[in-house]
């Protein structure tokens, strides 16, 4: 598929007409115009079609049926899209600022990248979360789903989400990409949205995520990464691991 515009905002929904109203007024303010909107809906039953009618003025296409979840609405979104770059939004989160998109999208090496990535501002502590990513600081927590934009291209070399994970799929596939030697990533010290952190993530756990969080570093991981991480506490000294960990 030819890529239509540069950038699809994906907006996965579920009876959040409430929350999706911010989120789409977050949208039509930006400077950046080079975008479509797809919200993939799970067929709610409150007015989210009424409100994605008042935004007619977006480029928005709406689709509305039953799913397995919300990374098999934004797998559906995927496969629908027609940006260069996919970004997901969840319905109750915000873009940052009006001129977030353009901060973006004129970086010149974001456009050369597979990947981009910045911060995001947390709505429970209004703490920015979380600076530039390292191997090992992915292994101890993840990049925030709405600070990244991906290359569509990553998506078709690397698969999409695996809907198992009901709410760490996201960790998953970033493992996928930043563990690539061919992805090439840019970190922006940008706020890229207002995240809220109390929403289905915080309230769901995620036990298949978590049984196999192991094998998926052993999986992904460079091996000699691998192996120091699981004998560097019994054999080396603090201040040394330390400095390992800057490296990796």
């Amino acid at each position: 598929m030819t890529p239509e515009v540069l950038l699809t905002i994906l907006i996965p929904s579920f009876n959040g007409a409430g929350a999706l109203v911010g989120a789409l007024e977050s949208i039509a303010q930006q400077t950046f115009t080079d975008f479509e909107v797809l919200i993939i809906d799970g067929g709610s039953r409150d007015n989210t079609a009424d409100v994605v009618t008042a935004y007619a003025h977006l480029p928005i296409r709406f689709y509305s049926e039953p799913d397995e979840g919300i990374y098999d609405a934004i797998n559906k979104g995927i496969g629908r899209s027609r940006g260069t770059f996919i970004y997901v939004l969840g319905c109750d989160d915000r873009l940052a600022a009006p001129d977030v998109l353009a901060a973006v999208f004129t970086n010149k090496e974001a456009l050369r990248s597979h990947v981009v990535y910045g911060n995001v501002r947390m709505s429970s502590t209004q703490r920015v979360y979380d600076g530039k990513f390292n191997s090992s600081k992915l292994v101890q927590r993840n990049i925030c789903h709405q600070a990244i934009f991906t290359h569509r291209d990553v998506f078709a070399r690397l698969g999409h989400y695996e809907p198992r994970y009901r709410v760490f799929a996201d960790w998953e596939f970033n493992m996928r990409w930043f563990y690539a030697d061919w992805v090439k990533k840019t970190y922006l010290p940008v706020v890229v949205a207002h995240y809220t952190d109390t929403g289905f993530s915080a309230r769901q756990s995620d036990e298949a995520f978590g049984q196999e969080h192991d094998r998926l570093l052993r999986q992904y991981l460079p091996a000699p990464v691998y192996h120091l991480r699981k004998t560097a506490g019994r054999l080396l000294p603090r201040r040394l691991i330390t400095l390992i960990k800057k490296y990796l």
